[in-house]
């Protein structure tokens, strides 16, 4: 490490990277953790300079940064991230109509969630930038009919909306998208995922599920997807949203006994925050299972917790089947 830590202003001069983009490339990619003051300036090291560097090569040359962060990271010996990064992207959102099959009157175990890739039909993996440059709301209402036409809940999110939002955030990164864009059509996500997450009905009778996110972690469209996915499955999920205090998840876990707990940890910088909560579950509930799931939880292990796999379907099919069995 250099004798004297080098500042945002510094990183930002050495590098040519600009300060908003180096915040951005560790909040959304964990490209570099710098250090903090105690009054929470951010200090980067020779380590962190020579990341950042090869990042901006990687985007110079035309890589989308999503990818150029995989292949920085991937060179990592404490932090094989390369496979995982693509793992939680934002997350999706339906607006197909409620059908009989998903207003759960009592839960039987899981149902089969169907993986095979949408139609033909279904728009292109880039097809959100555009309406995000224009901030077209009524086109990307739009084009969310047109996905979530286009196959099921699950397949239209693994397949189509995770990778589109992830192009997004490549284009704000990029500097293509501005932040009121991107802000947009996560609220227009954000609504559809609501409404399917309604219309899953509520699993009377099913095993009592938290999800939800960490004290400081913003990024809510992966959990409340992954939420979707799993009371599809028949079970009782309470989806608390982001931002929960430590207090706020044991308040919870106290008054509903829940049968588990699923904190999603989107950003590496969320992963602290989600062990302490975890710590504090396993203190007053020690025999509570708790899962994680996320960019971070794949990154970093998360003591007292199980890890679920990068997918947000595979994630809620295997907390069903432990807790209602295959």
């Amino acid at each position: 490490m250099s004798a004297v830590p080098y500042t945002v202003k510094q990183v930002s001069s050495l590098t040519g990277i600009a300060a908003d983009t180096l915040r951005a490339w560790e909040r959304r990619y964990g490209v570099v953790s710098p250090k903090r003051t105690e009054s929470r300036y951010r200090l980067y090291d020779d380590a962190d300079l020579e990341r950042l560097r090869s990042m901006a090569r990687l985007v110079a040359s035309g890589s989308p940064a999503s990818l150029a962060a995989q292949q920085v990271l991937a060179e990592l010996p404490e932090t094989r991230v390369a496979e995982t990064q693509a793992a939680e992207r934002l997350p999706a959102a339906p607006s197909v109509p409620a059908d009989p099959s998903l207003m759960n009157s009592s839960a039987t175990g899981p149902r089969p969630v169907p993986d095979a890739a949408p139609s033909a039909s279904v728009p292109a993996a880039d097809t959100l930038v555009g309406p995000a440059q224009n901030l077209d709301r009524a086109e990307v209402d739009r084009i969310l009919d047109q996905a979530f036409a286009s196959g099921s809940f699950e397949s239209v999110v693994e397949h189509w909306l995770l990778p589109a939002l992830q192009g997004l955030g490549d284009a704000w990164v990029d500097g293509r998208v501005d932040v009121a864009g991107e802000h947009l059509v996560s609220a227009a996500v954000r609504d559809r995922l609501g409404r399917a997450f309604d219309a899953a009905g509520i699993a009377l009778g099913g095993p009592v599920v938290l999800a939800g996110l960490p004290p400081g972690s913003l990024h809510e469209l992966a959990s409340l997807a992954f939420a979707t996915c799993l009371r599809r499955l028949g079970a009782d999920v309470r989806w608390l949203g982001s931002d929960v205090p430590e207090d706020s998840w044991v308040h919870a876990a106290d008054r509903l006994a829940p049968a588990a707990v699923v904190l999603s940890v989107p950003m590496i910088t969320d992963t602290e925050a989600a062990a302490n909560v975890v710590r504090r579950l396993k203190a007053s509930h020690p025999d509570l299972p708790i899962y994680v799931g996320g960019r971070g939880a794949a990154s970093q292990t998360v003591s007292g917790a199980t890890r679920l796999p990068p997918s947000v379907a595979g994630g809620a099919r295997e907390v069903a089947t432990r807790l209602l069995g295959a």
